[in-house]
């Protein structure tokens, strides 16, 4: 099968102008605001490719002739580099939708406040839909000298969630949850061993946390209490404790921050590289199923970041996955029978 590509730049189709000088094109997809990002490479061996304008939009779409193209995403460029020799010109872009308004630094203050509408009135100030899936009371949230970009993304950690904007939305959901640009879930994918190219998993005893603990300052006495969330997901025997740094006003606020560090905490606990033909059905906070690899390793797993690649009439993508937000920690510690460590399974009798 030979990969396809179309390339839309402000509305019109360039694909056969570039059809010969693309040398590559390249597509990141991460979980949080304006963290996707594109390269397109053109060869610019008889000096003729001019410069685009910055803030250009180009809609990305890849596929396999005779079935079609997928789109990726729109992007917005705002760098443009050359390269050699051989000479090219390397076009680099960001979320179309992120508008310069949400870089701008902003004051502003929430008290007992549904994080839904937070969420709204950050998305309404620059223009987006708000979809907000996290049903919670907000104490306190303080916006001091920060771009609406950094303050939803870190509100929205503090309470295990990511933000993100698609298709004009701003959308709010728990990590894992995986909602499309409408807000609704997005089904699992299943993977197995034939349908890769190669693929690596990895299980380190080293993230596994017994807990996490934070502080709350007492308003009556005006000390700080330690407030310990243990972790449901740790195996037998684990004894480290995570530590936050800073103190919060509420315990309400304390317990949120806590079991939003044990999701991350977990999430570290495994991670695997996919790597296969192109496909476009990966996202990122997807969640995806492996099964037929081996027994522990086989369950659902979070997609952490999804690469395309494109080159000489060739696609393949790459799925970055974590170990989701109950973790593996318990990967290798299941109790084996007898003290004698078998590393091969002996063979059934005949």
């Amino acid at each position: 099968m030979r990969a396809i590509f179309q390339i839309i730049a402000n509305g019109d189709d360039i694909t056969r102008v570039i059809q010969d000088r693309v040398l590559r094109i390249h597509t990141v997809d991460k979980p949080g605001l304006d963290a996707d990002e594109c390269e397109i490479e053109l060869d610019d061996r008889d000096g003729k490719i001019e410069f685009p304008p910055k803030g250009a939009t180009l809609k990305v779409s890849l596929g396999w002739e005779g079935q079609g193209l997928a789109f990726l995403g729109e992007y917005a460029i705002d760098e443009i580099s050359l390269k050699g020799p051989p000479a090219s010109v390397l076009i680099r872009g960001r979320p179309a939708n992120m508008r310069a308004t949400s870089k701008t630094h902003r004051y502003g203050s929430w008290e007992n406040t549904k994080l839904a509408d937070i969420v709204g009135d950050v998305a309404r100030r620059n223009q987006w839909t708000p979809v907000c899936a996290i049903d919670v009371l907000v104490p306190r949230a303080d916006q001091f000298g920060e771009s609406d970009l950094h303050f939803i993304t870190r509100l929205s950690r503090q309470h295990g969630a990511t933000a993100t904007v698609k298709a004009g939305k701003l959308i709010v959901a728990g990590r894992g949850a995986g909602k499309s640009a409408s807000g609704f879930p997005l089904p699992s994918i299943m993977l197995t061993p034939n349908m890769l190219l190669d693929y690596e998993i990895t299980f380190a005893d080293r993230a596994s946390f017994a807990a996490v603990r934070t502080k709350v300052h007492d308003v009556k006495t005006g000390k700080k209490i330690d407030l310990v969330i243990p972790n449901p997901d740790a195996p037998k025997g684990a004894a480290a404790v995570h530590t936050e740094r800073h103190a919060f006003a509420s315990s309400e606020a304390a317990k949120a921050a806590a079991n939003a560090r044990l999701q991350k905490l977990n999430h570290h606990t495994a991670k695997s590289t996919m790597l296969m033909q192109g496909r476009a059905d990966f996202s990122a906070e997807k969640t995806v199923t492996l099964k037929g690899f081996k027994k522990q390793a086989d369950g659902d797993f979070l997609i952490e970041s999804v690469t395309h690649d494109y080159a000489g009439r060739s696609w393949e993508t790459r799925v970055e996955l974590n170990a989701g937000n109950k973790g593996k920690a318990k990967v290798g510690h299941e109790k084996k029978k007898g003290k004698r460590i078998n590393l091969v399974v002996p063979a059934p009798s005949k």
